[in-house]
């Protein structure tokens, strides 16, 4: 790890491709961020989803990795190019054990499972959402919600990635479509309760503005009184964009500075091939 002074953010790292559930390939992805003038520029592609039959699967890692590694020796010299993949609760232990041989890892939680084994993606459409807490949960969001931390939190605890992503996923829809009032205090408690867990682990969090791009919502994850909690325990972010399309790749940035300026965080975590870089927050 280094410090480096006041300046823009130069990484991308949460990204994904045509191997997943992106628009645009990695070849444009990359050529993409060369013209930006980024300097790192991290592939995390979707670990296998069984259950759903979603992410890379694992006779495609192979293709994955050679892609990113002949667009690493493409840009060498102009473009810092990572190779990582994004893993969720159900991805199968081969590949989480594969992809801790690459660059970095997310870890993720995109789906909850209920007492009968059913899995309910919580970030898929509105509507898949409100079944699974009708059928999932007998019709309790707080018990989703519950069930959901209750599910990720060890699990990533355990996994210790590189980067712990959206951690308020379960929020995605809530803007447009209300399922559960977020100043609850039975929500909070759950939500500060899993972001506790994970900063007293050491791990670090990203500040995620994929759905603000995706028009749902108007801030990024974590909401803010999560980020106040973050910051008050000395806790580490990384600013990240989700982007599944090329256009994305730093979408948001610069208003998430000032968000996390506003709530006195005064500098970010970027990662690099070189290692984490920290880097003072300098907002226009």
């Amino acid at each position: 790890m280094r410090t480096e002074g006041r300046g823009i953010l130069c990484t991308s790292v949460h990204t994904h491709t045509t191997f997943c559930d992106g628009a645009d390939t990695p070849a444009a992805m990359a050529a993409a961020a060369a013209e930006m003038g980024l300097q790192t520029l991290g592939f995390s592609g979707h670990g296998y989803v069984p259950q759903e039959n979603f992410g890379i699967p694992p006779e495609r890692v192979g293709d994955y990795c050679e892609e990113i590694r002949r667009l690493r020796e493409m840009y060498a010299g102009r473009l810092e190019i990572l190779c990582g993949l994004e893993l969720d609760t159900q991805t199968p232990p081969s590949q989480r054990e594969e992809a801790a041989r690459l660059d970095y890892r997310i870890g993720s939680c995109h789906a909850v499972q209920d007492a009968a084994g059913r899995f309910w993606t919580v970030d898929d459409t509105p509507e898949l959402l409100r079944q699974g807490i009708r059928e999932g949960f007998g019709g309790d969001p707080l018990a989703l919600v519950r069930a959901y931390y209750d599910q990720f939190v060890p699990w990533v605890c355990a996994l210790r990635p590189e980067i712990v992503g959206h951690l308020d996923l379960v929020t995605k829809f809530n803007q447009k479509e209300p399922f559960i009032a977020e100043e609850d205090p039975r929500y909070r408690a759950l939500a500060l309760g899993a972001a506790d867990a994970l900063l007293e682990a050491g791990l670090l969090l990203e500040i995620n503005t994929g759905a603000i791009s995706r028009g749902w919502r108007t801030e990024p994850y974590p909401a803010e009184f999560l980020l106040r909690r973050i910051r008050e325990k000395g806790g580490r972010v990384t600013v990240t964009s989700d982007a599944h399309a090329a256009a994305a790749l730093t979408f948001g940035f610069a208003d998430a500075l000032s968000l996390l300026r506003e709530v006195g965080f005064r500098s970010v975590w970027e990662l690099t091939a070189g290692g984490w870089v920290e880097r003072g927050i300098q907002v226009n």
